[in-house]
């Protein structure tokens, strides 16, 4: 036996240190030889040892020895440590074989081995031993034959390795378990020592993305260089982020690589494990491809982007009227966002716990659908009504599981409809009413020319005088009421200029202090940089009057009377809201009272002729018609705002004028008129008419040439060269009315005067304003003989300066 067999041992744990112990063989071989031996236990310089030491040594060894005889298998001896951890004393040992601590089962095996073993080489193996107390444990051992006093022998080293069997047996049940799921789960498995920096991925990492595990499973390389470069930065920091933090957990999303370049969305999460000491050793987790997902995501979302673009609220609740869904229109149109809408009772949110208006929905469950308009309230209180198209959503099942309802918000556009109803209806009463005013003042013209005419010349009469006087009145508040007709027609002749609106309700300051009563005060408001209006003075002013004169009778004890001017630029939002306004510019002036205000269900009707809630004589019911007739005919607009017991305000929107700007000019006084000699054309349709001006304009001492139309009096001008006026109604049968008539007038004669005159004048402010330049001049029926006698010659003395 040489040093270097000696040498071949293992290393044991005394307790307080590790020493080399010599192997099977060397201890059997000093058995054998009885002789000193130079032994070094694993050091040539090492003191030499006597075989005694071995023997002792095998008595003291820490492990289970023994010796048994290899033909009987009976034990030879045992060394205290296989007493101790089998259980059987010295004495049993030597009345015991091999076969009395195996299993029946493992006797063949075991006499096998023994049968082929070798003499002079070591067996090692693993047995199963049945100790005193019939538990059975398993042993590592290491054995060697040997020759002991003439008998073939063995040496058996035996180490319990029963709890290290079973722990490796976890170990691999578990391994075989990780492998097993790994392999039938959807992700991709991978397991990463830290220590190590070896990766292992499932064979999901080939099937999902079709890369080799083998080619994979070097180290972590295989994985940053597959992470999409913008994105692996990112996460390596939250990588490093878990593990410096000692998190337990980790997760990312991120794009990866396929095998055949592709891009996939994936979700990875893991679990570190650390050990004792807060090291990292092992990152298990696993990795799923999320592409589809994101895919229907993106969908989803450019989905909800569209319907979150649409103007309607498009609402999805629950057979419960749970709200599920609520976009961006609803959002608008309701002001509730949709975290705070998701999840609360509709009838709560939009009927303010009224659950009448939800009956719709059991139409919906019943029908499938249901369609109709629904009032609702906003978040800020208002209330509006939406057209609301329902339809029903059914489960797997086929059950009611919810219900889409797109709703439109239609309150705008039936307000607007209200108002064009209500435009429409006053329009028809204008035009009714302008008809009839048109023949009235016919009549007028001749009633009032003739009182005039008879209260002249029966001036030594005076009963008779008197009588005139009384037809002439009459007929005068005739006219009057006529003109009040015209001006909510948009009927009368308007002399629109630029005026200073400020400046005029300083003049009209003593007139409306006088007008109204002492305890109401008033107060004017004027703004310092007004634009001018673009509006008829007098006309105006009447309507200021009859504005502040109704503020004042709804004021019988007195209150507080406001004027307020003001620049106002109305837009596209506010003309959608108000069907007769367009978007501009104006100037506004404003009557606000503290009165008695008026109920709804009267305001919508103030506007129209002869309705009044006055008691009976103490109003036409015709002053806020004038003032609508007379702002519209303005191209203007007139608004009022009323609530009981708060007051009323009427603002009047004018138009701006927008090239120059001119002070207000006053109306000329009516000069003192000499009588006539020249000569004028007469055409009127209306005989009666026709015939009283006729009278008239002689009576002034003109030449009078009548005609009772414009083809007849175009057949005159071309045989008559010397006409020195035209005097002819505009509105006229036959194909050729005043405007066309003075037109072709002054073609055959150039210079020629022309005086234009109706009862009914609602195209004539145009016609007006764009004749001025061209000398034309407006009459109103009905006029006195002083009038028109005035109006001609201020027309003809004009003419002859010109010329």
């Amino acid at each position: 036996m040489n040093a270097d067999e000696l040498n071949k041992g293992r290393t044991l744990d005394n307790g307080s240190r590790l020493i080399r112990m010599p192997s099977t063989k060397a201890i059997a071989l000093a058995f054998a030889s009885r002789e000193t031996t130079k032994m070094n236990d694993g050091n040539r310089n090492a003191p030499q040892q006597s075989a005694s030491y071995y023997v002792q040594l095998f008595d003291s060894h820490p492990q289970p020895m023994w010796v048994y005889d290899i033909e009987t298998l009976r034990f030879l001896m045992a060394n205290n440590a296989a007493v101790a951890r089998y259980g059987y004393s010295q004495q049993k040992f030597l009345e015991m074989t091999m076969r009395d601590i195996l299993p029946p089962e493992d006797v063949p095996a075991f006499l096998e081995s023994v049968a082929n073993g070798r003499d002079g080489v070591e067996q090692p193996g693993v047995w199963r031993h049945r100790l005193n107390d019939g538990r059975i444990i398993f042993a590592e051992t290491s054995s060697h034959a040997f020759d002991l006093e003439g008998r073939c022998a063995r040496l058996v080293m035996a180490l319990d390795v029963t709890e290290r069997l079973a722990a490796e047996q976890k170990i691999r049940e578990s391994e075989e378990l990780f492998r097993a799921v790994s392999n039938v789960t959807a992700d991709v498995i991978w397991d990463w020592n830290v220590v190590t920096d070896k990766i292992w991925w499932s064979e999901g990492l080939e099937d999902i993305f079709r890369h080799s595990p083998e080619e994979s499973r070097r180290n972590l390389e295989f994985w940053k260089a597959h992470i999409h470069p913008d994105d692996l930065e990112r996460v390596l920091r939250s990588t490093v982020a878990a593990i410096e933090s000692r998190e337990q957990t980790w997760e990312d999303q991120y794009r990866f690589f396929r095998g055949d370049g592709s891009v996939a969305y994936v979700e990875d999460s893991g679990y570190i494990i650390y050990d004792r000491q807060g090291r990292p050793v092992r990152f298990v987790g696993g990795m799923t491809d999320v592409s589809a997902r994101k895919e229907a995501e993106g969908r989803l979302a450019q989905q909800a982007a569209l319907l979150d673009m649409a103007r309607d609220a498009i609402i999805v609740h629950d057979v419960e009227h749970r709200i599920l869904f609520w976009n961006k229109g609803a959002e608008r149109i309701y002001g509730w966002t949709a975290e705070e809408a998701v999840g609360q009772s509709l009838g709560a949110l939009l009927y303010g716990g009224v659950s009448n208006p939800l009956a719709y929905v059991a139409s919906v469950v019943a029908g499938g659908e249901w369609s109709g308009e629904i009032v609702q309230w906003r978040k800020d209180g208002s209330r509006i009504t939406v057209e609301a198209r329902c339809s029903l959503m059914h489960d797997g099942a086929g059950s009611p599981q919810s219900i889409l309802s797109i709703n439109s918000d239609i309150t705008k556009r039936l307000a607007i409809e209200e108002q064009l109803r209500q435009a429409q209806k006053l329009e028809a009463v204008g035009q009714l009413t302008g008809g009839v005013a048109h023949d009235f003042n016919n009549l007028l013209t001749v009633i009032l020319g003739n009182a005039e005419v008879l209260t002249e010349r029966l001036s030594e009469d005076k009963n008779l005088r008197r009588f005139a006087e009384m037809i002439s009145a009459a007929a005068q508040r005739g006219a009057d009421l006529v003109d009040r007709l015209l001006a909510f027609a948009r009927r009368r002749a308007l002399e629109p200029r630029a005026v200073d609106l400020n400046s005029l309700l300083k003049d009209m300051d003593g007139l409306l202090r006088r007008a109204l009563s002492e305890d109401v005060d008033i107060a004017f408001r004027c703004h310092s940089g007004l634009w001018n209006a673009l509006v008829d003075p007098s006309e105006l002013e009447t309507a200021i009057l009859n504005l502040c004169l109704n503020a004042r009778d709804a004021m019988p004890r007195g209150g507080r009377l406001t004027i307020e001017t003001a620049n106002s630029t109305l837009d596209q939002n506010h003309a959608d809201w108000n069907a007769d306004i367009a978007p501009s510019q104006y100037v506004s002036v404003a009557i606000s009272d503290t009165g008695t205000g008026i109920e709804p269900h009267i305001l919508a009707r103030v506007f129209e002729p002869f309705f009044t809630t006055k008691e009976a004589g103490k109003g036409s019911g015709l002053g806020l018609s004038m003032v609508f007739g007379f702002a519209k005919q303005s191209n203007g607009h007139v608004k009022i705002s009323s609530q009981p017991g708060r007051g009323t305000t009427v603002k009047i929107y004018l138009p701006r004028v927008v090239h120059g700007e001119t002070e207000t000019i006053s109306r000329p006084d009516k000069p003192a008129l000499p009588p006539g000699r020249e000569t004028i054309l007469l055409v009127e349709d209306n005989d009666l008419v026709l015939s009283y001006a006729a009278a008239q304009l002689e009576e002034l001492g003109y030449r009078v040439i009548s005609a009772r139309n414009g083809s007849e009096a175009l057949s005159l001008l071309r045989d008559i060269p010397d006409v020195d006026l035209l005097f002819t109604d505009v509105i006229m049968p036959g194909g050729v009315n005043g405007k066309q008539l003075a037109e072709e007038a002054r073609k055959i004669q150039a210079t020629i005067a022309i005086l234009l005159t109706s009862g009914c004048t609602g195209k004539l402010p145009a016609l007006h304003r764009s004749g001025l330049d061209r000398g034309l001049h407006f009459l109103s029926k009905p006029y006195r003989p002083s009038e028109l006698a005035a109006k001609l010659r201020v027309i003809l003395d004009g003419r002859t300066e010109k010329l």
